[in-house]
């Protein structure tokens, strides 16, 4: 469970949610771009030390009310989770295991080489711009590694942000991320996706997996 614990500190979407006010308005791994319809077809981030191919996130779904839920799926061979509250569901290929967070879930490979988290919580009645959703994950995360570096940020087609970023969490351990932030309604959610002391694209395959099976509720 050491990677999963490590992974826990990139859930701060509520952190989000207080930070992201002020400011001013402002593809997808390699043959991995998600569709803005609820069929993708398959987040980057950079590998160390060259910038990553992009991964875009498929426009989520509704999501169903279903309870939570870890079902087999047949498209990563691995399982499916579901919020207890239909926020999001995501699939994970097979030897992966997850935690819970209460906000959340963070994930990580068999081997511990890859992981991540998505995340989720109230934007308190407040309607972000992409921009200031970007400067505000910039600015927790700053706070919460040892060092990061920011390669890249696009604007995806289905209205969320995507940041590459490089970086070391407060364990040692060196990250290759992407991150999708995006508020829907009154909830802002965080994709994160990053290699662990290894580069991102030794799991692209993973992550296209992943990525193409991430809805959240509109």
């Amino acid at each position: 469970m050491k990677y999963l614990s490590c992974l826990s500190f990139l859930c701060l979407s509520t952190a989000l949610a207080l930070t992201g006010c002020g400011g001013s308005d402002t593809q997808t791994a390699n043959n991995a771009a998600p569709s803005q319809a609820a069929s993708p077809t398959g987040p980057t981030a950079a590998s160390v030390p060259a910038a990553p191919a992009p991964v875009a996130p498929a426009t989520p779904a509704p999501a169903a009310s279903s309870p939570a839920a870890s079902a087999p799926s047949e498209a990563t061979g691995g399982q499916t989770y579901r919020d207890t509250n239909g926020l999001f569901e995501v699939s994970l290929p097979q030897g992966y295991s997850y935690e819970e967070t209460g906000s959340g879930i963070t994930f990580a490979s068999g081997d511990g080489g890859f992981g991540g988290s998505v995340d989720f919580g109230s934007a308190q009645g407040k309607t972000l711009t992409t921009q200031q959703l970007e400067e505000a994950l910039k600015q927790e995360y700053e706070n919460r590694l040892d060092d990061v570096s920011w390669q890249d940020s696009q604007l995806q087609p289905d209205g969320s942000v995507r940041v590459d970023w490089v970086g070391r969490d407060t364990g040692g351990n060196d990250l290759d991320a992407i991150s999708f932030v995006e508020q829907r309604g009154d909830t802002i959610f965080i994709l994160n996706l990053f290699g662990i002391n290894k580069p991102y694209n030794d799991y692209n395959s993973d992550a296209q997996a992943i990525v193409g099976s991430y809805r959240v509720r509109q």
